[in-house]
């Protein structure tokens, strides 16, 4: 089963940024993909079911310049 967490994202200010982060995100154990929109401020992460929001709020991205706060989590 996969499921989508949502989170607001803060500090980006460019495209480079967006990278950045879509970059940690996808680093982390069982994120299939990430969508990352400067535009919105948010990434839409789509992950096993194993994984948990608090571990991808914890990661090393969102330790320094960029913050994130969760929004969402949708099982499909």
């Amino acid at each position: 089963m996969v499921k989508t967490i949502e989170l607001r994202v803060y500090g980006m200010t460019c495209d480079d940024c967006v990278l950045h982060v879509k970059t940690g995100l996808l680093g982390a154990s069982g994120v299939k993909d990430a969508e990352v929109s400067l535009k919105d401020g948010t990434a839409l992460v789509h992950a096993d079911d194993t994984v948990k929001p608090e571990t991808l709020l914890s990661l090393d991205v969102f330790r320094g310049k960029y913050k994130a706060q969760l929004r969402s989590v949708k099982n499909e």
